[in-house]
């Protein structure tokens, strides 16, 4: 009977067996969760939102893999939202790594006071939508469960993760992890064997990074894919007062373009001009950061013969 009731009392401290009722319920805190978080609080709704993790940040706090930034540019990843937010918060570099995007989307969930509506350590079981009640269930994995009347998935892909069904990855000694739930505390990777399975973005970017402390560095590639130079570096105090200066601009350039970049596509064709002017913008663009190579090229070199 003690067991029983000390169970009770415990499940009772961490909300299990109650059923709470809100307007919305959000699934995932991350850059999205948030910001539905922000809105429907706006809206004067009751919101709950889910979260697996132990905080805010979604691909920004699961992936934190040596390496892991953006490949966007800085300014252009952030929330246009709040213009006091673009005026206090100084991007450090012009392709920002996971430390200071984490640290970004606490500052976001701290200025605008949305964690006391974040469940954290909550990995969603189910989702059922009652249809009498004309709402949805959601019921935690620890037994825990939340009604409402609207669902706002936001559980993303980037923080997704994908292992296959290696043979004798159970019985493998050594230490090992996916790089999307890289530890916290780091690994020690310093003089030590390491392989790397695949050569996508992800592996890009930890390879190089890895390579410099490794003793010995195996990468098992299926396909070969091609790689640019991010040509990343800081954020000026000139350049950081432009930014400032030119967020409407930015952010509209963004909503026009294929991809959500600031990066637009040269009208014409690359057929139009002569040899000398198309080796000429390639050179001119080669030397730019980031995605410009591509995204601001001549606007038929994304597409298909």
């Amino acid at each position: 009977m003690a067991d029983l009731k000390q169970d009770t009392e415990l499940r009772a401290s961490i909300g299990i067996g109650e059923t709470e009722e809100f307007d919305a319920v959000v699934i995932g805190a991350g850059v999205t969760g948030l910001y539905q978080l922000y809105c429907l609080r706006n809206l004067g709704m009751s919101v709950r939102v889910f979260e697996d993790g132990e905080g805010v940040g979604g691909t920004w706090y699961w992936n934190r893999y040596p390496g892991a930034r953006f490949d966007s540019e800085s300014y252009s990843y952030g929330y246009s939202f709040s213009e006091e937010l673009l005026q206090e918060w100084d991007w450090k570099e012009l392709y920002s790594g996971q430390p200071e995007n984490e640290r970004y989307l606490n500052y976001v969930a701290d200025k605008f006071d949305l964690k006391p509506h974040i469940r954290f350590n909550s990995r969603v079981a189910s989702c059922t939508f009652e249809e009498d009640r004309n709402t949805w269930l959601v019921t935690i994995e620890d037994g825990h469960r939340a009604r409402a009347p609207f669902l706002v998935t936001a559980v993303g892909l980037l923080s997704a993760h994908y292992i296959p069904d290696f043979e004798g990855i159970d019985s493998f000694q050594g230490k090992w992890c996916h790089t999307g739930r890289w530890p916290k505390e780091g690994m020690d990777l310093a003089g030590k064997r390491v392989g790397v399975v695949g050569t996508g973005a992800t592996a890009v970017q930890l390879i190089t990074e890895i390579a410099k402390e490794v003793g010995h560095l195996t990468v098992f590639q299926r396909t070969a894919n091609y790689c640019a130079p991010l040509r990343n570096g800081p954020i000026s105090e000139e350049m950081q007062r432009d930014i400032k200066a030119n967020y409407p601009e930015i952010f509209k350039r963004c909503s026009e373009t294929a991809g959500s970049f600031v990066h637009m596509f040269d009208p014409r064709s690359a057929l139009e001009v002569s040899e000398e002017e198309r080796q000429e913008q390639y050179e001119r663009l080669w030397q730019e950061p980031g995605f410009a190579k591509w995204l601001s090229n001549f606007y038929d070199v994304m597409g298909s013969v």
